[in-house]
């Protein structure tokens, strides 16, 4: 290899590197939860292990940044992305969540689960550890419907209780 060739490469490194610290969509590294995943929920084991093996990247402060991650432009993509789904929904902070909001979390999880939209398809040109097997997928849905049930006939029986306790003791 030419001299010329190993000072533009280290150049191009020391180029990459130097970008690394600059984080044009805020640094998603700053953050970092010690709370348990989906806080909160009835999360069967195997569901749990899914959702932190396969979600928890971009959709919590849990995640585990590859070496790639620390040379511009790939730490500035990943940021980007583990923004985006933290935004979208962050499994760190579940337990900040109201009773509608959880509802709607898991109408969106069972859809993007079920049709494949999660993980995104750009995601997995890189992460393909992270592509969902059918039985995944399907895993996650019957969870997420199962658990948005419960959580609707919880609520339902609050909101039975609480009316009867409001029209006083029952007459015979």
């Amino acid at each position: 290899m030419k001299p010329f060739h190993i000072a533009l490469a280290g150049a191009l490194l020391s180029t990459s590197v130097a970008c690394s610290f600059i984080h044009p969509w805020g640094n998603a590294r700053t953050t970092k939860s010690n709370d348990r995943l989906m806080a909160g929920m009835n999360v069967p084991p195997p569901v749990r292990a899914i959702l932190e093996n396969k979600c928890a990247d971009c959709h919590s402060e849990s995640t585990k940044w590859p070496f790639y991650s620390r040379f511009a432009p790939a730490s500035w993509l990943l940021e980007c992305d583990v923004q985006g789904g933290r935004e979208h929904f962050d499994m760190s902070r579940r337990h900040t969540f109201d009773r509608d909001m959880d509802l709607d979390l898991l109408t969106k999880i069972a859809a993007e689960t079920h049709s494949g939209e999660m993980p995104p398809k750009q995601y997995l040109l890189i992460h393909r550890n992270a592509k969902l097997t059918p039985e995944e997928g399907d895993l996650i849905y019957a969870w997420a419907k199962a658990e948005r049930k419960r959580l609707r006939q919880q609520a339902s029986a609050m909101n039975d209780g609480g009316a009867r306790n409001r029209r006083g003791p029952e007459t015979r």
